[in-house]
């Protein structure tokens, strides 16, 4: 009886334990604003990035700069995002963009970000507006003429963002109380069965099951994301960055499931079983000359 609860209770913990990584990887790479830079500032090295920023600046620069100058304009784009400026730019944008990317999340959004065209959008006019300064240093003819510019990156779609705000609230919720359960579960489930052994064996294999099936739902999650952008390789990077964490931890808690929690299971049952015969009885050996033997 023991056993069977125990074993119950440990199913009940690796079922729960791909949602609590889940819910506390991503809510808390996204609600910190220190975790949220880590993980989107190197995105401006990204020649995704670059090339989606220096395109839609160039696209926004070109109709207002004479024939002669295009080129260098576009040349002064190009060193531009591959500049450091750019990435301390970028993070700044990102850094003021972080309270929307909640808002938005939550169902609300305001500020750098906003909808166009049914999309989420990363407004640019603060990298435009410092482009326009360096080119004047570097020269650019007429730069100094230059008038303020509109320029944006579609980050994802909002049809998308429609199908994550509901998950994002009930894992925001979710994201302590779940961890703590899946664990409570599955260490009290071990101590309570007789047969700690099998049950260390069913919870690790369930573990790294869950795990495998959490890493399968980020991909295809992130193919379905991707696909519904206009700029699919910006969607799929923000994308990556943000579900980094939920896929080490996945690893990790695989890894540990699959090695640690099975074999140590096994060698729990290995010596549960040594344990139990030496403490059967022994027959004590019949004795050849006794007189019982000939019938006396």
């Amino acid at each position: 009886m023991r056993t069977s609860f125990g074993t119950i209770l440990v199913v009940l913990g690796f079922l729960l334990a791909a949602p609590a990584v889940a819910a506390y990887a991503l809510v808390g790479e996204v609600t910190d604003e220190q975790s949220y830079l880590a993980a989107v500032t190197p995105l401006a090295d990204d020649p995704d990035i670059q090339q989606a920023v220096a395109t839609q600046i160039n696209d926004a620069l070109t109709p207002k700069v004479p024939e002669a100058a295009q080129d260098l304009v576009r040349q002064s784009v190009d060193g531009f995002v591959a500049s450091d400026d750019f990435k301390q730019l970028w993070l700044n944008v990102n850094k003021e963009a972080h309270p929307e990317v909640l808002a938005m999340l939550r169902g609300e959004q305001t500020g750098s970000l906003s909808v166009q065209d049914d999309a989420i959008v990363l407004n640019l006019g603060d990298v435009a507006a410092q482009l326009k300064q360096r080119m004047i240093a570097e020269g650019v003819p007429l730069a100094d003429q230059i008038p303020a510019i509109d320029a944006s990156v579609q980050l994802i779609s909002r049809p998308a963002v429609r199908q994550l705000v509901p998950a994002f609230d009930l894992l925001e919720t979710l994201s302590v109380l779940l961890p703590v359960l899946a664990v409570i579960f599955l260490l009290g489930g071990v101590l309570l069965s007789a047969r700690r052994g099998r049950t260390m064996v069913v919870g690790g294999i369930g573990l790294v099951v869950m795990m495998l099936l959490l890493v399968l739902f980020v991909f295809i999650a992130r193919s379905q994301v991707a696909a519904q952008s206009s700029q699919p390789e910006l969607a799929g990077a923000f994308y990556d960055a943000l579900t980094n964490e939920v896929m080490i931890i996945a690893w990790i808690v695989c890894a540990v499931g699959g090695v640690a929690v099975v074999a140590g299971g096994f060698l729990a049952a290995a010596q549960t079983r040594r344990m139990a015969a030496a403490a059967r009885p022994r027959r004590a050996p019949v004795d050849a000359r006794s007189p019982r033997q000939f019938g006396r």
